[in-house]
């Protein structure tokens, strides 16, 4: 994505014909809905949201999945803002928000979908209503992504490479997780 990106290949044609087509759906109603939904996931509440998970996590005493889920967000947040300043893609011109820095990839769309997918991962076998709960963290990354396109503050790519960043981030950190998990089992015997 990245390389496409960088090379305005059709991924980057996309982008535009999107930026440009969007508006069509656009509605005050809307506008204040998409608003109300981005800015449910800025950085201030997606660290309010992990102190209080790590402290549940610590309370239950989940001291391996707190490790993983501190290690995920931490290192994504680190990622996505690396990147950034790499690549340095400016942002499509919006009128509805006011926002500054670059575009790729979405830090939005990277913790929203690192939230979630850590959530999943150390919730999937102690959940009671697995759809439901799959359905809802699937939903949250996807709203949150949507509101930053809607708005003109990412172009797609943007939040695909966010989404995907997340999802390969917290793969990565979760086999680490069980590799080391085993070894400490195979240790034990």
């Amino acid at each position: 994505m990245t390389e496409d990106v960088l090379n305005s290949e059709l991924i980057t044609k996309i982008d535009l014909w999107i930026y440009e087509h969007i508006t069509y759906i656009f509605s005050s109603t809307l506008d204040q809905i998409m608003i109300f939904i981005s800015s449910g996931n800025n950085l201030y509440q997606i660290i309010f949201i992990s102190v209080i998970f790590s402290i549940y996590l610590f309370y239950k005493k989940m001291y391996q999945q707190m490790s993983f889920f501190i290690i995920s967000i931490f290192g994504s947040s680190l990622l996505f803002v690396l990147i950034k300043n790499i690549i340095k893609r400016e942002r499509p011109y919006s009128n509805l928000i006011e926002i500054s820095g670059y575009s790729f990839p979405s830090g939005h769309a990277t913790l929203s979908t690192t939230l979630a997918f850590c959530t999943y991962l150390i919730f999937k076998d102690k959940v009671k209503y697995k759809k439901t709960f799959f359905f809802f963290l699937v939903s949250y990354p996807l709203l949150i992504s949507f509101s930053r396109v809607y708005l003109h503050v990412h172009y797609l790519s943007d939040v695909i490479a966010g989404i995907g960043l997340g999802l390969v981030w917290v793969s990565l950190i979760y086999l680490i997780f069980i590799f080391k998990k085993k070894e400490i089992n195979e240790t034990k015997i």
